[in-house]
């Protein structure tokens, strides 16, 4: 009986850590489940553009294509264009206040913005949650959210093709995808923060 209930906890445990640095479903009201929630090792590897042959062109969220332009409005009412910040790096990143990873991510993208913001980095995060900005607002003002909120849209997330969250795209200064994770653990950290770098340092191309 006793070994019964260690092995009980240390599943539980193993359970919980999943949640916490996997992905989450898109809607705030399933229960995750294997095609929503990852391991944080299966997180970890899922980058798009580690291999040359996943590169591709045209519009869409792969590595090399020009990702999909939008008009959403910020929690002030103003609506705001993925092309508002052409010549820069764009962190875009789909999330939502009930998703614990996305929870996670959220003061690391903080931190990369104050860092990096007078070098040309944005970061736009769009909110998925079903309450829009009555539920959005008090998390963002709570946990100190100093980068671009928008409130997102049933539009938004097909043409992300979104079917997990924290969705996470790093578009390089010529509008392209450079980088695509989905889900968020700690250990992805180095590897965004150096593809940052990588591409705060390369000039916006000429117009």
């Amino acid at each position: 009986m006793v070994k019964f209930l260690k092995l009980a906890i240390a599943l539980s445990a193993v359970v919980a850590m999943t949640f916490v640095f996997a992905g989450c479903g898109t809607s705030d009201e399933a229960t995750p489940d294997e095609a929503a929630v990852q391991s944080a090792e299966e997180v970890t590897e899922e980058v798009a553009g580690s291999a040359p042959e996943k590169t591709a062109g045209g519009v869409g969220i792969d590595v090399g294509q020009t990702p999909p332009g939008f008009a959403l409005v910020d929690l002030d009412g103003n609506e705001v264009s993925l092309s508002d910040f052409e010549g820069d790096v764009v962190i875009l990143d789909m999330w939502a206040t009930w998703c614990p990873p996305c929870r996670k991510e959220i003061p690391f993208l903080v931190s990369l913005y104050e860092e990096y913001k007078d070098q040309g980095l944005a970061v736009v995060g769009v909110a998925l949650d079903q309450g829009g900005a009555s539920v959005v607002a008090p998390y963002v003002e709570a946990n100190g959210v100093t980068y671009t909120i928008l409130l997102g849209n049933q539009e938004v997330s097909r043409d992300y093709r979104v079917s997990g969250i924290p969705m996470t795209l790093i578009i390089d200064r010529a509008g392209s995808v450079a980088y695509k994770e989905v889900g968020f653990a700690p250990e992805m950290e180095p590897r965004m923060r150096a593809k940052v770098e990588q591409l705060l340092a390369t000039a916006a191309p000429q117009a």
